[in-house]
């Protein structure tokens, strides 16, 4: 059966009614995203399809009430936010099939709380999240301050993750009397294309993800072959040290790269040079100057805080 199309504002439609809980909605969702849900695993981890079967069976569970979807704002593509959390539906996946194989070894921090993480550190992803929450609202309001003229011109560099307001998109069709519809169509047009470069950095995210599963499967068998003082035990040490060293610095390397922003889709200088009739020398002199505009205000706003 030939699968329905969507368009974009379709499925944010669909997205906003499945958050609701909309059985109807959900229905449609799952009718047009099963197939991505079965392949995510085969595509990104090379699991096997029975994995990927009870792998689905796992995430419908925990989609199917739609509470999930309430969490999706609109500041990225929907596309890249429904990756995430399919990546990290595989990450509890994963270790809820651990945990039934075998008993994992956990700690007590000092509030009396058990953890297991690679690192032997607390899970601190709740605390991490609401900290991000803070800082995007920080940011966005920081944003409201620049003047518009020079908020756009950073807007459309990072136009795949930011959405340019009504009265941003008179400002730019005024400016080159060009029909607003006009505007609109452009820069739909042109996040499409950006969409293939994150592609590209969604693969650098999975792999890191794909990184901590084999680093967490590689502590796993320490656990279970490299005990004691045999002659096996300590070849099986050796050689899983070797392992989980080598997949610590490519960890490492791949983290840092993100940190500096390199899985940041930006936009080329001279698309926004052709959109807002401008040269590309204009652009990237007034992103620069917004950029420490911003910089300085936030610095200021988490001074305050």
């Amino acid at each position: 059966m030939e699968q329905t199309t969507y368009s974009t504002e379709e499925i944010l439609e669909l997205v906003k009614e499945c958050g609701t809980g909309n059985e109807k909605a959900l229905q449609k969702f799952f009718d047009h995203y099963s197939q991505d849900i079965y392949n995510f695993p085969i595509r990104v981890f090379h699991l096997t399809e029975d994995d990927a079967s009870d792998y689905y069976i796992y995430a419908f569970e925990r989609l199917k009430s739609g509470k999930r979807f309430k969490s999706f704002v609109g500041k990225s593509s929907f596309k890249t936010w429904f990756f995430s959390v399919l990546r990290n539906l595989l990450i509890d996946w994963q270790r809820t099939k651990r945990e039934v194989k075998t008993q994992t070894v956990s700690k007590v921090n000092k509030e009396g709380k058990e953890y297991s993480t690679i690192e032997d550190e607390p899970d601190k992803r709740a605390d991490a999240l609401a900290h991000a929450l803070d800082v995007s609202d920080q940011f966005q309001s920081v944003l409201s301050t620049i003047k518009m003229e020079n908020r756009i011109v950073f807007k459309l560099s990072f136009v795949y993750y930011l959405h340019l307001d009504p009265e941003e998109i008179l400002y730019i069709a005024e400016k080159t009397t060009r029909p607003e519809e006009e505007i609109r169509s452009e820069i739909l047009s042109l996040r499409e294309e950006l969409s293939n470069r994150e592609e590209e950095n969604l693969k650098m995210e999975d792999k890191i993800t794909s990184l901590y599963l084999n680093i967490l499967d590689l502590k796993e068998q320490k656990k279970q072959k490299a005990q004691g003082d045999s002659v096996e035990a300590q070849y099986y040490k050796e050689r899983l040290d070797h392992a989980l060293a080598k997949k610590y610095e490519q960890r490492k390397k791949l983290i840092e790269k993100k940190q500096k922003g390199h899985f940041l889709v930006r936009t080329p200088y001279r698309e926004i040079a052709r959109i807002l009739g401008i040269s590309e020398g204009g652009v990237s002199v007034t992103l620069l100057r917004v950029l420490e505009k911003i910089q300085k205000k936030m610095h200021s706003v988490a001074g305050e805080s």
